[in-house]
């Protein structure tokens, strides 16, 4: 679609369609607005059922791309697969996994690179630098590789040896931060505004291209579920499927909206607590949790998340490290699906709702599986510190 404009989750302050912008000038996040009428009318489900059931095949709701531009690897048309037995002791009618683990890299990340790294071909970028916690890292290592762009990334000193590999594998040169997901931004955004350099990262094109989640959910679904269990870190993945959602709505495609149940760690809970204490701004912290895939401290998209989840009716539920371990074990013994500890959280979170009645039994519900276990095999060895 035409780009109409950009717009600040905070203040509202409005940007030319053109303008290279990261953030607004009051600091918060800004997500892209498009031009609807182009579109309305004009796309229907028999046009779209027409094409490989993938990420690109809902085309026509990103921003407008020469197909030249396009680097993909045929990222999303993941399955949703039937709980076999976690559903009943999530209180659930029926509880499907949506399995983002199974793209190219190894987890959801990758719609957001397609997007976010076809753009920066577009905009002509030979090189390119962000922050990672590891699986964006490793993800935009690779699109990069095939795109022909050069990638300078920042991590936490933590992240993880096995996603540093990966980001290596693909020819990225890795910086080590002392200092979490927040420190490791900064250095990347200086060296935006130092040299010049393409800036990556959860920005908005990252977020259009995270819509396609929802967008596949609705393509197979309909509206035939109740809640969309989601992870929250940054509050990118969150805030783009829920927009996605209502730009399905506004076309007609879908006619109403599921609740989104965002999760987060207990150790770095800063959208869920602005939530629960019904309070607009969101207050940083130092993470200290495990689950290091969502240790964002001072969330870049967590205004647009928060947003979505009082939109859609939703629910905040924070869970700790030892819950979050028991549910990993747990989809790996009882349903065969090995994920990354952050991987497990969707669902951890999921059922801790149902156990303290922030939920009512027998919803239908889509839990995300964003990653997989063999992006940190030796978490796999973590065992709760509790009995």
């Amino acid at each position: 679609m035409r780009i109409d404009h950009l717009q600040c989750a905070r203040c509202g302050r409005k940007y030319p369609k053109d303008e290279l912008r990261y953030r607004c000038d009051c600091g918060d996040s800004i997500e892209i607005v498009y031009d609807y009428g182009e579109l309305a009318g004009k796309i229907s489900w028999a046009d779209l059922r027409k094409r490989t059931f993938c990420h690109w095949r809902y085309r026509e709701f990103y921003p407008g791309l020469n197909k030249r531009n396009i680097i993909t690897m045929g990222e999303g048309g993941t399955s949703l697969v039937k709980s076999r037995s976690i559903a009943k002791k999530a209180g659930c009618r029926e509880l499907l996994f949506k399995m983002e683990s199974l793209n190219p890299t190894g987890s959801f990340k990758d719609r957001g690179s397609t997007v976010e790294i076809s753009q920066a071909c577009q905009y002509g970028a030979r090189e390119l630098v962000l922050a990672s916690t590891g699986n964006m890292g490793a993800s935009v290592a690779a699109y990069c590789a095939r795109g022909g762009i050069d990638c300078t990334i920042y991590v936490p000193w933590s992240t993880p040896e096995v996603k540093l590999l990966q980001m290596e594998a693909h020819g990225a040169i890795i910086k080590r931060v002392r200092g979490d997901y927040t420190a490791a931004a900064l250095e990347a955004r200086g060296q935006f505004e130092k040299r010049g350099v393409y800036l990556a990262g959860d920005y908005p094109y990252r977020s259009e291209g995270e819509k396609s989640v929802g967008f596949e959910i609705a393509d197979a679904l309909g509206t035939d579920y109740d809640y969309i269990a989601c992870p929250i870190g940054n509050g990118t993945l969150l805030h783009g499927i829920w927009k996605g959602l209502k730009e399905f709505k506004m076309m007609g495609l879908i006619d109403r909206l599921p609740r989104i149940l965002g999760v987060q760690a207990e150790g770095c809970n800063t959208v869920v607590k602005a939530f629960q204490d019904n309070k607009e701004i969101i207050e940083p912290v130092q993470p200290h949790t495990l689950m290091d895939a969502v240790a964002c401290g001072d969330p870049l998209d967590g205004s647009w998340a928060l947003k979505a989840l009082r939109e859609s009716g939703g629910i905040g539920i924070a869970v700790s490290d030892d819950e979050a371990i028991r549910v990993r074990d747990m989809l790996a013994r009882e349903e065969g699906i090995f994920a990354e500890l952050s991987g497990a959280l969707s669902t951890a979170g999921l059922m801790k709702a149902y156990e303290n009645g922030m939920i009512e039994k027998g919803l239908k519900v889509v839990s995300l599986v964003t990653g997989h276990g063999l992006k940190e095999p030796e978490a796999a060895r973590y065992r709760p510190s509790k009995p």
